[in-house]
């Protein structure tokens, strides 16, 4: 990405870019707004693509649980994301209270579990849904029993005196970091690492790509107007696994791994 020009005349933004630059991937997250990413949300359908291409967006699903359940190999983990994650997570939570959560409201939840969020933060994510304290508790602790394996590879984590970077213990000292910070890298680094890789696969495997933007765990992507939906997705799938075989991470792979989603000006009401 080299640049966005905003032409408030026509009400359009434009991209400037070659495919060969890659954007920043700043690993930063947000569990109030998990999907927080580079290029505001309220601007994304206003996007031009060059002439004679589109733009569209490949985004891996559940890309940190995926990371934090190879790493710490945890099967019963890899069970609920194959399965629909938020929607397991969410039905173990209030088992027979008969409460629904709504779904961005759990993933919300176990963002926060992933990043180390506190009962407080529980607390106040649950009261955007009017539920009280007395299931911040409950929730708060039902979230770290869901899935021993991956809550105690996270709390070990939290204590080392070095980073957790890319599946294993790094020489950087982290002791002036806070314990959910620590913690944080064990998925963000691997994400980082695994979607530089992953570009550089798609292109390889189809050099009419050009990557504009990669924000966290999805590309932006101009292609020619007359690929497929389907052909870029296909594409995409098998440059992930490339690219996991590649750095060598445990990383599970299902049916709801991956989907794309039409970006820019051609993204109304007529498709």
């Amino acid at each position: 990405m080299q640049g966005r020009v905003i032409d408030e005349t026509a009400g359009v933004v434009h991209v400037v870019g070659r495919h060969e630059a890659y954007a920043n991937i700043p690993m930063q997250i947000s569990t109030s707004a998990p999907n927080t990413q580079a290029i505001p949300k309220w601007c994304r359908n206003y996007l031009v693509a060059p002439t004679g291409r589109r733009f569209v967006a490949l985004d891996i699903g559940s890309a940190e649980p995926r990371a934090l359940a190879g790493v710490a190999d945890d099967e019963k983990l890899r069970m609920a994301i194959s399965e629909g994650l938020y929607e397991s997570v969410g039905n173990s939570l209030l088992e027979h209270t008969g409460i629904i959560i709504p779904r961005k409201i759990v993933k919300r939840l176990f963002m926060g579990f992933l990043y180390g969020q506190s009962l407080t933060g529980v607390a106040a994510t649950l009261a955007e849904i009017s539920l009280d304290t007395g299931y911040a508790h409950h929730i708060f602790y039902e979230l770290q029993g869901l899935f021993p394996k991956s809550t105690s590879l996270l709390e070990q984590v939290s204590k080392m005196p070095v980073a957790y970077l890319q599946g294993s213990p790094s020489t950087i000292n982290v002791l002036d970091k806070r314990p959910n910070q620590r913690r944080s890298y064990l998925a963000s680094s691997i994400i980082a690492a695994l979607v530089k890789r992953w570009s550089t696969r798609l292109i390889e495997l189809n050099p009419e790509i050009w990557i504009h933007e990669i924000p966290r765990d999805a590309l932006w992507l101009s292609i020619p107007e007359s690929e497929t939906d389907e052909t870029m997705l296909s594409q995409g799938i098998m440059a992930l696994k490339q690219a996991i075989d590649d750095c060598k991470f445990q990383f599970p792979i299902d049916e709801h791994v991956m989907t794309i989603k039409r970006l820019g000006e051609q993204n109304n009401e007529n498709w």
